[in-house]
């Protein structure tokens, strides 16, 4: 628990199962440039694969980059996720929690929670709703890329996007 921390949590359904939404985000952790599309490239660092402790190193563009480790897990539930490094601006600490509720077998709803320190600290209150987005882009982009296959980048997020915007509750890409 951080002290004075902001809080941001956002969710997405996907229509997987627990074990894939688990594997794309868990197992394979420095993979994320594959369904973020905040990101430029993603990859692992240093520990075992899939595993507590494992970490990775996520570019935002060709300057910025964040290191992130997994801190403590709950397999095929709950994971939590410490960015301990980087030159991102403004964000001075920052925990990420991924919990992942099965919906039936073939959907799954990942819930996403992260509380963050800014500096200043006066800037948390002015970055929450632009991190909230980062944060929902990422999980549309995991679901898009969980029920079609693709890649997803900042290219073609945008499409993507819009399509999610048309869906109805539940419905796949």
């Amino acid at each position: 628990m951080m002290e004075n921390a902001k809080k941001i949590a956002t969710d997405v359904v996907i229509n997987a199962s627990k074990e894939r939404v688990w594997e794309a985000l868990f197992t394979r952790f420095g993979e994320a440039s594959i369904y973020n599309p905040n990101l430029e490239g993603s990859h692992f660092t240093k520990g075992s694969i899939g595993e507590v402790g494992c970490e990775r190193q996520c570019s935002l563009d060709s300057k910025m980059f964040v290191k992130e480790r997994i801190v403590k897990a709950d397999p095929l539930k709950k994971f939590t996720v410490d960015i301990f490094g980087g030159n991102m601006p403004m964000v001075k600490k920052m925990m990420v929690d991924l919990e992942i509720n099965p919906i039936g077998n073939s959907q799954t709803r990942v819930i996403l929670s992260a509380d963050f320190n800014a500096k200043p600290a006066f800037m948390g209150s002015l970055m929450k709703g632009s991190m909230k987005k980062k944060f929902t882009d990422m999980l549309i982009g995991l679901k898009y890329h969980l029920e079609t296959g693709n890649r997803v980048s900042k290219k073609t997020y945008k499409p993507i996007y819009k399509q999610y915007q048309q869906l109805q509750l539940n419905q796949s890409f």
